[in-house]
């Protein structure tokens, strides 16, 4: 049995767990304050992070390398899947770490925060230029690069929202994104959780969920 150790408003936990659903495999979940803390896991895992895998006896940390090992070539077909998982891992939902993490840390590091808004803003321009040829990220299947693109742009759609009009590619994706139950059921889960969140939520921003 796999068991997740995750949070489930955590950005990159939420990508792990849209892939898990899309497998279709059974997995249990221990989750962070109710069933362990960060102490406790660095005993698994020394750097402490979260998403960890415990699969049988091995432990598996990072959520590319977790979701390869569950997932195989069914989720990592191509070395162009990996490519936009990186990009999308990097420029959206990196960018939107660094955002949310200055508020919390009260740096209000202007210079910081315009590069983080400048790295969504290439993002979404590279996004509505590859899928305006495709259906999904990166080809007319779904792959792990659509499982790091679903909750960074989630959050990127509350922090540094992309243009609709001139992104209707990526408006069209996201969309069918919102619909898609393995995502549906991750923004579900955490919408209880919405109060830690430091920055205000849009008014319109369930438009899509």
């Amino acid at each position: 049995m796999l068991t997740l150790y995750e949070h489930p408003f955590a950005l990159y936990c939420q990508k792990v767990l849209i892939a898990l659903d899309e497998l279709g495999v059974e997995y249990d979940i221990l989750e962070e304050q109710r069933d362990f803390d960060r102490a406790e896991l660095a005993e698994l895992w020394p750097p402490a992070s979260i998403p960890v895998l415990r699969d049988g006896d091995q432990i598996i940390g990072e959520t590319s390398i977790i979701i390869e090992h569950v997932a195989g070539s069914r989720l990592v077909p191509t070395l162009e899947a990996r490519l936009w998982d990186r990009l999308c891992d990097q420029y959206v939902s990196d960018a939107v770490q660094a955002v949310v993490f200055d508020t919390i840390e009260q740096r209000f590091d202007e210079r910081a925060i315009a590069k983080a808004h400048g790295q969504m803003d290439m993002a979404y321009g590279m996004l509505e230029a590859q899928l305006s040829r495709y259906e999904f990220v990166a080809g007319d299947a779904f792959t792990i690069a659509d499982c790091a693109a679903a909750p960074g742009l989630f959050y990127a759609l509350a922090i540094h929202p992309w243009d609709e009009a001139t992104h209707p590619h990526l408006t069209r994706y996201y969309r069918a994104l919102a619909q898609r139950p393995s995502f549906a059921k991750v923004i579900a889960n955490a919408r209880p959780l919405r109060h830690l969140f430091p920055l205000p939520w849009p008014d319109d921003f369930d438009r899509y969920h």
